[in-house]
């Protein structure tokens, strides 16, 4: 992705042209723009996703208008909610070659951050429709053009998805052509409605129905579209409702559990009624009625954590980990062999160890790492050495026969005296271990919460990790770094958080730790992978808010950009600063 920009000189703009007209000039300038009379060096982006979904719905749309212009001197465009060009359709071949020397052409950006005042940007800036004649654009390289872009919004969610735009040489300009884009983006917001969105749109309806019916919270997911109504707003915190959704993700498959208690990371239990809406034969989606569960089935989070027995390498006094941490103890207890199932890093194997250490200080803990290639000689080797507890790490990842050969090697030592605590660990969701022959030798499963579902615990979480990996040093931790990691979602868990520990380590190595001392991506929850140039702008764009002190305005000014422009990409990196 390369980017340049243009010479700066003064620039004014025309008097008595539209609001929205003045307003993007002044964007212009801001963005250190002045009107030049070439456009050859624009962000060009190579990764464009030319099958997704607003694609295939424009494409006929584009066609048909067209072939309706064909002998016009016209040009049809589409854009991505970024102002980057996706597709063109040329009636007149002169005009095709002078827009491609404007670099009007599929992966060019043409936001106003780039080229200032224009039917594409400058429709994304102001959100409604917009005619842009000649002289009005900012840059003089593409003044001799007239163009009238629209947006394209999806007609479930609302969101921007892309913009309409039709250009033509300016002696050719007609204001109808702003009447023609208007008309294209209802037409392609039609087929995104038809062919996307009927599961939306069939629990969308079935959301409204429950809405009318209860005063209580009303949730509905459906193809990763997470509502609520009015009441649902501040019944649950930031971080309760994440892991709502994340259960209402793990809802849509058929059951016959409808209504169920659900104790949040907050500790608040919740009474859900479930309802499962189908479209053509599939699952659509699902909808929650949610309230507060009666004061006789809350247990409260004070006395729960107390119960909780303290293993060696878990610490975190919050409810959901309490509950879990009490549970692994007992099923050790007993000798219950049991199956962790968890996210990545979570702490199932620590967890495993903590309780066997608890259970008896002196014993050994035998690893297995299940994805070994010699992993059925490493468990025959555990299971015929002295230790009483063997944790068979990652069995979702064995081979068919590994499964069947290490599942006759658990089921015949547990036929022994004293049989040895078996335990294995395991990602969530997947089809791995259906027909696992292993899973059947665990009698119980636990399953882990996510760090991000638990962030109270961060504070006692990197007390001590950074006594373990600074034992001659007792760091203090300022109150802007602690919020800054409880804000932050760790996909990778407490294993990223211990990487990120270190990297603050090694930044500071004296003195108390700030927020300051982490790494660009805690500040960040992009809604995508990024890819690395991505990644390199996120982290610039985060030292930069740094540098001075959150203020977006100079931020901008430093970095050369927008201030409009900064502000979305804060939005799609999701950085909190």
């Amino acid at each position: 992705m390369t980017a340049t920009r243009i010479d700066r000189r003064e620039a004014t703009s025309p008097i008595g042209l539209p609001r929205y007209i003045e307003q993007s000039w002044r964007r212009s300038r801001e963005a250190g723009l002045a009107p030049d009379r070439t456009i050859t060096q624009i962000e060009y982006v190579t990764d464009l996703d030319f099958q997704r979904r607003l694609v295939q719905c424009a494409s006929p749309v584009l066609d048909q208008l067209h072939t309706d212009l064909s002998g016009m001197p016209l040009s049809i465009a589409l854009t991505d909610e970024h102002a980057r060009v996706m597709l063109r359709r040329d009636a007149d071949g002169r005009l095709g070659d002078l827009l491609d020397r404007a670099c009007f052409a599929p992966g060019f950006d043409y936001s106003e951050a780039s080229v200032g005042t224009n039917g594409v940007g400058t429709a994304i800036e102001t959100g409604m429709p917009v005619y842009i004649d000649g002289t009005q654009h900012f840059n003089a390289g593409i003044r001799c053009f007239t163009c009238a872009g629209a947006p394209v919004h999806d007609p479930v969610t609302g969101r921007l998805e892309g913009i309409i735009d039709i250009s033509c040489q300016t002696g050719h300009a007609n204001p109808m052509m702003r009447q023609l884009v208007v008309s294209a983006a209802r037409d392609i917001e039609s087929a995104l409605s038809s062919s996307g969105s009927a599961k939306q749109l069939a629990v969308l309806d079935a959301f409204v129905a429950a809405c009318r019916r209860r005063t209580t919270a009303v949730y509905s997911l459906s193809c990763g579209v997470f509502m609520s109504n009015t009441a649902g707003t501040p019944l649950l915190d930031p971080i309760d409702e994440a892991f709502l959704r994340e259960e209402a993700q793990s809802m849509l498959v058929p059951s016959r559990l409808r209504q169920f208690t659900l104790t949040l990371p907050s500790g608040q239990v919740i009474e859900v009624k479930r309802t499962l809406i189908e479209e053509g034969g599939e699952s659509a989606g699902v909808v929650l009625e949610v309230e507060h569960a009666p004061a006789a089935v809350r247990t409260p989070a004070r006395a729960m954590s107390g119960r909780a027995p303290a293993l060696p390498g878990s610490v975190g006094g919050s409810p959901q980990w309490s509950r879990c941490r009490a549970r692994v103890s007992q099923l050790a207890a007993e000798g219950t062999n049991t199956l962790l199932i968890g996210e990545d890093g979570a702490g199932r194997a620590t967890l495993a160890r903590g309780a066997q250490l608890n259970k008896n200080p002196q014993a050994v803990c035998a690893m297995v790492d299940c994805s070994s290639p010699a992993v059925v000689t490493e468990v025959r080797a555990a299971i015929a050495s002295s230790a009483p507890s063997v944790v068979l790490r990652r069995i979702d990842a064995l081979a068919p026969d590994d499964d069947a050969e290490i599942a006759a090697l658990v089921s015949a030592d547990q036929h022994r005296y004293p049989a040895r605590w078996i335990v294995g660990t395991a990602r969530p969701g997947g089809d791995a271990l259906l027909e696992s022959a292993l899973v059947q030798c665990f009698a119980m499963t636990v399953e882990l919460p996510a760090l991000r579902h638990h962030p109270d615990d961060i504070p006692e979480i990197v007390r001590m990790h950074a006594h373990q990996l600074a034992p001659n040093r007792a760091p203090a931790f300022t109150d802007g770094l602690l919020r800054a990691l409880k804000k932050y979602p760790w996909p990778g868990n407490v294993a990223e958080l211990v990487t990120v520990l270190r990297h603050a380590l090694r930044v500071n190595l004296t003195g108390p730790l700030t927020e300051n001392d982490l790494p660009p991506s805690v500040h960040s929850a992009p809604k995508r992978v990024m890819t690395s140039l991505e990644t390199a702008e996120r982290d610039t764009i985060v030292e930069a808010l740094r540098e001075y002190g959150g203020n977006r305005t100079k931020a901008a000014r430093a970095l050369g950009i927008a201030r409009s422009s900064l502000y979305r990409k804060i939005d799609v990196y999701g950085i909190h600063l």
